[in-house]
């Protein structure tokens, strides 16, 4: 028992003997790795942000559909999948670009939008032709109990028939001498005008939508490479503490620490390649196809990089941290008022191009339409009609079996208790509903495309600063891991900095496409993805005075 014990003893003293050896080579190692480099120069603490305004253009055109909308009259009673609907469509992952024009021919939204527009039509049709004459025909059969004759010497001479026919042929045709039916359809037309805008602002958001989901696959399998790449690292870390392990170099601790982040990395990946899944089926969703439909994306053309934003390769990676005392941080804030001239001409542009600018005008024009209308119900109506009557079962001493009639007809509202003036009273409500509803189009309209300015701005900043955070973090993981191979530093260091480059990886993957999207949601704040040539609302930017709208202020930045 004493021999044991001494044998214990005496591998514990070589463990630490040949630990303090490998510790001293480690460091000579380490220093001669990092003596012959060049000392970078230290940073701020701070993140230098970009200085210049981020880029507003317009991120790419809307492309063209791939095949029409479906016709009100046959509309899709199911969603397709893509091998129905690939015929222009290569055999290949999809684009962004692509996407969208899968996604404007099959939308439930836009297909919705038309038929709403179908509907619309279908009321100014109805309106403008009650200034058309209507003829209408009548038969009526009439049996009665009994018939009324009598006799006239030898004659009989019949009264009135007990079977009575008669066949009544009626024109009419209204007289608008008092514009109410003119009224009516100028009314009629407006809401027809709103309902072909509101197409066009269903488009508009319809393409966001398709971007930002194509954006969130292209994010989802970025985190899936990430947490592979962590779970990779894990087992490397896991296979090296074993190895030591048995060489008697490492504790056991070492091995359940690497088989515990095995373990949380596995965990991450199981979740990253779900959420893709999911991704997925959201963006079939967007496109209008069938949700379980396989889908592959190609992120050709889609992603783009914040100009004047170094990658992470770019950057240096190790320098003195430390953040001075008096340190400058007005670089990393931006003015919470005035956002410079780009964005003013951004909220001129959007206030002219918003399809809901446009719809409010409209829904306003036919609101006043309708106080016109109830004022109209006090004046009297005109109509002339002329009708012909067949009666073959005409009797009497003379009995006529056709007669015609011109009628004039003149309709004074005397007293209709109360619901003309009740109408009027509604009208001048829904006038006042309307001019509300267009401020707050205008004032939510600015605060779209100040949100999404301000997005781009935070997402271009983020960009940068998790860039700068990958590239450090990459660097302290390399230098964690020669240490620890080195047997400087305990395996917690590696785990610690493998951790903090997963959170810095993940944290780059958010932030380049969080921009992206915010690029998308600044072209949906402004208009720009409203008017297309295939478009089934108004194919160019209509203007207010072609649509016989009021010219009515928009307010804007000042």
């Amino acid at each position: 028992m004493f021999l044991a014990r001494f044998h214990r003893l005496l591998r514990l003293c070589w463990y630490l003997v040949g630990l303090m050896l490998t510790s001293l080579g480690g460091s000579v190692a380490i220093a001669q790795q990092t003596m012959p480099e060049p000392s970078p120069s230290a940073p701020t603490g701070v993140t230098p942000l970009p200085t210049t305004p981020p880029p507003t253009n317009l991120q790419a055109p809307v492309p063209a559909p791939i095949r029409p909308l479906p016709e009100p009259a046959h509309p899709q009673l199911v969603s397709p999948t893509l091998p129905q609907v690939e015929g222009r469509v290569p055999p290949h992952p999809i684009t962004l670009q692509q996407a969208v024009a899968i996604g404007l021919a099959n939308s439930r939204a836009l297909a919705l939008a038309v038929e709403a527009l179908q509907q619309a039509h279908g009321r100014t049709v109805q309106a403008r032709d009650a200034f058309n004459p209507t003829l209408t025909g009548q038969f009526t059969f009439t049996h009665l109990d009994a018939g009324q004759s009598f006799r006239l010497g030898q004659q009989t001479v019949t009264i009135v028939n007990q079977d009575q026919r008669q066949l009544q042929a009626v024109a009419s045709l209204p007289i608008d001498i008092t514009g109410l039916l003119r009224t009516a359809k100028d009314q009629a037309q407006f809401e027809e005008i709103a309902a072909r805008i509101a197409v066009n602002q269903t488009q508009n958001d319809t393409v966001l939508a398709i971007k930002n989901a194509f954006y969130n696959v292209l994010r989802a399998q970025a985190l899936v490479v990430v947490a592979k790449e962590t779970l990779q690292n894990d087992l490397d870390r896991l296979a090296d503490a074993q190895k030591k392990l048995k060489a008697g170099t490492a504790a056991p601790f070492d091995v359940l620490s690497a088989q515990t982040d095995v373990a949380n990395a596995q965990q991450q990946l199981i979740a990253a390649q779900s959420n893709v899944s999911l991704a997925i089926a959201q963006l079939n969703s967007a496109l209008g196809i069938a949700i379980d439909t396989p889908l592959e994306v190609s992120d050709a053309g889609a992603v783009e990089n914040p100009p004047n934003v170094p990658p992470p390769s770019a950057l240096q990676q190790l320098g003195n941290l430390e953040v001075p005392q008096n340190m400058d941080t007005s670089q990393a804030t931006h003015s919470s008022l005035y956002l410079g001239k780009d964005y003013d001409a951004l909220v001129q542009e959007a206030l002219k191009t918003r399809p809901e600018v446009l719809a409010a005008d409209a829904q306003l024009a036919a609101a006043r339409k309708g106080i016109l209308l109830a004022q109209k119900s006090y004046l009297p109506s005109v109509a002339v009609s002329a009708q012909v009557t067949y009666s073959p079962d005409a009797a009497g001493f003379a009995p006529k079996t056709t007669s015609g009639a011109l009628v004039l007809s003149v309709s004074i509202p005397l007293y209709d208790g109360g619901q003309a003036s009740a109408q009027l009273e509604q009208a001048r409500a829904l006038v006042a509903q309307a001019e509300t509803q267009r401020r707050n189009a205008i004032d939510q309209v600015e605060l779209d495309v100040r949100s999404a300015y301000l997005n781009l701005l935070q997402a271009r900043d983020r960009v940068a600063v998790a860039n700068q955070a990958l590239a450090e973090a990459r660097e302290s993981y390399r230098l964690a891991t020669v240490r620890y191979t080195s047997g400087v530093s305990p395996i917690l260091e590696v785990s610690n900095a493998q951790a903090a480059l997963t959170q810095a990886e993940q944290n780059q993957v958010n932030a380049l496409y969080d921009y992206n999207n915010a690029r998308a949601a600044l072209d949906r704040a402004v208009g720009r993805y409203s008017y297309t040539p295939q478009s089934a609302g108004y194919q160019n930017q209509p203007s207010p005075h072609a649509l016989g709208l009021p010219n009515l202020p928009t307010g804007g930045s000042k």
